[in-house]
């Protein structure tokens, strides 16, 4: 028995001996990269950086100090070691988003997305912390993550206080990509700072389809600086926007009806030409001016179904037709000429009109002609036409 005493004491006497050496050992270590962390040169800071994260903990704040160095290659180096020591950083690291310097903040938000998902719930909170810089910066790292959990609390945010924490939000939620967030945007294309609202009007774009049919409302908000923002946005989703928006030209609000007009002029997509020439016959006037503005706008394309309601359509939509026609200006001269020969005395005078406001002279020789016309209203109207032509090209 004696001697196995003796024998554990000298076990656990040489256990302690060496665990004292590890100590040792590793406070000399400590010491050798806090001080190459704190005051070294740029080698000695780069090789520490690498060199730490099996320590832990005790490196944290000068890898967070390191975030902050003049170096880029040290802040990335920093960012990497804080994201292999984990969970124990991540307070600390939101702390650090309070930095006023957009270089230290992605690197902040870069060691956060190493961490990964025990980063999430402290950026949550931190979205209400009472330092702007903070809550700015959990927005951007939120997004930069996609977390999806933390929609409602960006779109909480963007109502926040400080401008470049709204900013942030409305950057974060179009990295989400979450359709929750559509109707919070449109509110606030309504931002007093333009950097927000651009942020805002990016995202929904960036959202497309989900977008869509609330910016369609948004054409009739009783602020105009959001409908016309809604019309631009639509404009800059495009494609996808037109059918919705040939639907919304039989909508029950004429606001809709005039925005949707204006809105498929401005995207062009050819599709639109039937569907606003039959809104040509609209009952608001309002509206059937977008709508001829809009025809113009798609062009030469348009001239074709134009000419057809101008010779064939009710008074309201051959007016509209005209009116089309005549802001197209020269390319509709040639088919105007052409129905110069109609059948219908009233298509040959409204033809004469029109190539006089338009001012072609390409139509004079037709026009002259039309002075032995057998209908004394269209020649009238070709002489006028041909007055008009003459004062508009003479020197």
């Amino acid at each position: 028995m004696g001697i196995i005493k003796n024998f554990l004491k000298l076990f656990k006497s040489g256990d302690l001996e060496d665990q004292e050496a590890r100590l040792r050992a590793q406070k000399e270590r400590y010491d050798t990269f806090l001080k190459a962390l704190t005051s070294g040169d740029l080698d000695a800071r780069w090789n520490a950086v690498r060199s730490v994260g099996d320590l832990g903990e005790p490196f944290i704040e000068p890898l967070i100090q390191g975030l902050k160095d003049e170096f880029w290659i040290i802040r990335r180096g920093s960012a990497d070691t804080l994201g292999k020591i984990g969970v124990a950083a991540v307070e600390p690291l939101v702390g650090a988003l309070a930095e006023p310097g957009d270089d230290v903040r992605q690197e902040t938000i870069r060691a956060l997305q190493l961490i990964g998902e025990p980063s999430v719930n402290p950026l949550v909170l931190a979205t209400k912390n009472p330092h702007a810089g903070i809550r700015r910066g959990a927005a951007q790292a939120l997004g930069c993550m996609g977390e999806a959990r933390a929609v409602p609390v960006l779109m909480d945010a963007l109502k926040d206080a400080d401008p470049w924490v709204r900013h942030e939000s409305a950057v974060a939620l179009g990295r989400i990509s979450d359709p929750r967030a559509v109707n919070g945007l449109i509110e606030t294309l309504n931002d007093p700072k333009e950097h927000v609202r651009m942020a805002a009007m990016a995202t929904l774009c960036s959202l497309g389809e989900p977008s869509i049919e609330p910016l369609i409302h948004a054409l009739v908000d009783v602020n105009e600086d959001v409908s016309r923002r809604a019309a631009l946005a639509l404009v800059t989703i495009g494609e996808p926007s037109v059918e919705p928006l040939i639907k919304a030209l039989t909508d029950q609000n004429l606001g809709i009806r005039k925005g949707a007009a204006e809105v498929l002029g401005q995207i062009g997509n050819t599709r639109a030409i039937p569907p606003l020439v039959q809104a040509l016959d609209d009952p608001e006037r309002i509206v059937r001016i977008e709508v001829t503005k809009a025809l113009a706008a798609l062009g030469v394309p348009a001239i074709a179904p134009l000419m057809q309601v101008f010779r064939e359509g009710d008074l309201r939509v051959r007016t509209g037709a005209m009116e089309a026609l005549w802001m197209l200006g020269q390319p509709a001269t040639t088919p105007l000429i052409m129905v110069l020969k109609d059948d219908q005395s009233d298509v040959r005078k409204r033809a004469a009109l029109l190539l006089g406001e338009i001012g072609d002279q390409k139509a004079v020789d037709h026009l002259t002609n039309m002075l032995t016309d057998e209908n004394v209203a269209v020649r009238r109207e070709a002489f006028e036409a041909l007055e008009i032509i003459k004062n508009r090209n003479s020197p």
